[in-house]
């Protein structure tokens, strides 16, 4: 008995973890350290061992009396197993692999670091290295104030090695650190490593470099504002600029662009470019795409990505370089933004004051964003496309008659509250319908189409210019004095008899008649319009060609 004791007293001061068994293979003794690396509940003595407590491949020798060794991964750590035959039983011991262990330390992307309650420095891994400007062995001895770290993250470190110190609980909290021109973000872990007496007598962290992670739930949160921006027919420009600026927060030093193709298919205007330089922006503006022609050029032409590193070697930048290098502009990655059918509508745009090659997350982002992009585009022109269809005239592009009553009543309305002159025109083409019957339709598409370009050029862009229907055509003129709106109605009256429609190699003659009427305080729209057409008449009755103005009633 004072053998045993003396024994179990050696195997508790011994590092590995011990444990007897009589002749039965019962529990005799454990040490504590057994208990801790297996991770189990204290055993009984006289107990069994519990099923599953050793390795499988331990069992055999176990039964048998024979001596065995191995190692085995035991609840995610390496351990050493060692069966020893006793002459009236059998000891286990067990420790961890200690050389496999720092390996795992050591080599781990993870930084790995000890320290003690007063926060200095016991242990660094290898890890450390790639975020510190110190070696990760003279680290070591230091305070956490002594290490050259930033003040932010040296209190954040702080105060959770606080609360681990009162609670003794572990933490996960969240740092960031700049180096080397690169933005990190950390998840730190600290656990309180204690003694046999539960105090507290050393920190062990791992901070894991969660950069990647951090930076995608930021663009998610931002691609679901960019969504709703979508979904909610935000104006077209207010997106856009929010997209570059969106991207650039993601991309360090990044400055974005978006150009947008004409109908013609051949060139690009800027759409938005908040970062660039405003001379840069007006330079590029309206250029024609092509092969070769910068980033964006060559990227709508081909509708391919274009990535140029290094503006002032690529061929692509030839004729461009000096531009680019007067405004410090070093790098170009340009992605072409494409509808559902392939066509290319524009380009996304990312340039640097460095050369530079975009990363996984940088690429991802960005054909994620020119996809957004074409969503964008393509329902903003259905959208003006559906407004043309409900507003304008087919044929002519002036606003049909419904819409133009819309605005005229509302300009009409307006007068009440702010009283300012009013005239309407109504117009009629003379002999219209023999244009039709002895040139054609064609022919008198042209001639409706002549005289509304007419329309355009002599009235204000503020002026309600509309077709009626047939050859009849209407204009209400805001701000207007009769006298002022005479003179219009007369130039336009001379203008078309002295500008016949050409169509289809053919000059056709035109006049037009024209009655005006002026709207007096409180008067209704319909009322103002019927004169107007009376007038109308008259000029028609009376020879044509000419204009007629309404009496005062």
């Amino acid at each position: 008995m004072p053998a045993i004791a003396t024994l179990e007293t050696a195997l508790s001061a011994l590092p590995g973890g011990y444990l007897l068994l009589d002749e039965n293979h019962l529990v005799r003794f454990a040490t504590a350290r057994f208990y801790q690396l297996l991770h189990c509940e204290p055993l009984q003595c006289g107990q069994a061992l519990p099923s599953g407590l050793l390795p499988a491949e331990m069992l055999p020798a176990l039964l048998a009396g024979q001596a065995h060794a191995s190692q085995q991964l035991y609840t995610g750590q390496l351990l050493d197993w060692l069966l020893t035959p006793l002459p009236d039983g059998t000891m286990l011991s067990i420790r961890e692999d200690r050389q496999t262990f720092r390996n795992l330390i050591e080599n781990s992307p993870d930084i790995i670091s000890r320290y003690n309650p007063q926060l200095v420095c016991l242990y660094a891994n290898s890890a450390l290295g790639r975020y510190s400007p110190i070696p990760p062995a003279l680290h070591v001895g230091l305070g956490i104030e002594e290490r050259g770290l930033p003040a932010h993250v040296c209190d954040a470190f702080r105060h959770a090695s606080s609360q681990v110190l009162a609670s003794g609980k572990p933490v996960i909290f969240e740092n960031q650190l700049n180096h080397h021109d690169k933005h990190y973000v950390f998840e730190s872990r600290l656990f309180p490593e204690t003694d046999e007496h539960g105090q507290v007598q050393s920190l062990l962290c791992i901070d894991r470099d969660i950069s990647e992670e951090h930076a995608m739930r930021l663009w998610q949160a931002d691609e679901n504002r960019l969504l709703e921006m979508i979904a909610n027919d935000r104006p077209m420009k207010e997106v856009m600029v929010w997209t570059c600026h969106m991207i650039e927060s993601q991309i360090e030093g990044s400055m974005c662009s978006i150009m947008l193709l004409d109908d013609d298919g051949i060139h690009l205007h800027v759409a938005t470019g908040p970062s660039l330089p405003d001379e840069y922006k007006a330079q590029i503006d309206g250029i024609a795409i092509g092969p070769g022609v910068g980033s964006c050029g060559t990227a709508a032409f081909t509708g391919e990505a274009v990535i140029v590193t290094d503006i002032q070697q690529h061929p692509y930048w030839a004729d461009y370089s000096a531009l680019a290098s007067s405004h410090q502009l070093h790098s170009c990655w340009s992605y072409p933004i494409k509808s559902h059918d392939g066509r290319v509508l524009g380009t996304f745009a990312i340039y640097f004051s460095h050369p530079s090659t975009p990363d996984n997350h940088s690429e991802y982002i960005t054909l994620r964003t020119s996809h957004l992009m074409a969503i964008a585009i393509q329902q903003e022109r259905r959208a003006s496309q559906l407004f043309q269809l409900a507003t304008q005239d087919s044929l002519t592009g002036l606003y049909n008659r419904r819409h133009f009553m819309t605005l005229a009543e509302e300009a009409c309305d307006h007068t009440l509250v702010h009283p300012k002159p009013l005239c309407m025109l109504m117009f009629d083409l003379d002999h219209f319908k023999q244009v039709n019957d002895r040139y054609g339709h064609a022919a008198g598409d042209d001639a409706l189409r002549s005289f509304a370009r007419i329309l355009q050029d002599s009235l204000r862009a503020q002026d309600l210019v509309c077709r009626m229907g047939g050859e009849e055509f209407a204009a209400l003129l805001t701000d207007t004095s009769a006298e002022d709106a005479m003179t219009a109605a007369q130039r336009i009256c001379n203008l078309v008899a002295q500008t016949p429609v050409l169509s289809h190699g053919q000059s056709i003659p035109l006049t037009v008649s024209i009655g005006l009427a002026s709207c007096v305080p409180g008067q209704a729209l319909g009322d103002m319009m019927r004169q107007a057409d009376k007038a109308l008449y008259e000029a028609k009755n009376a020879g044509r060609n000419r204009v007629h103005v309404a009496q005062c009633p």
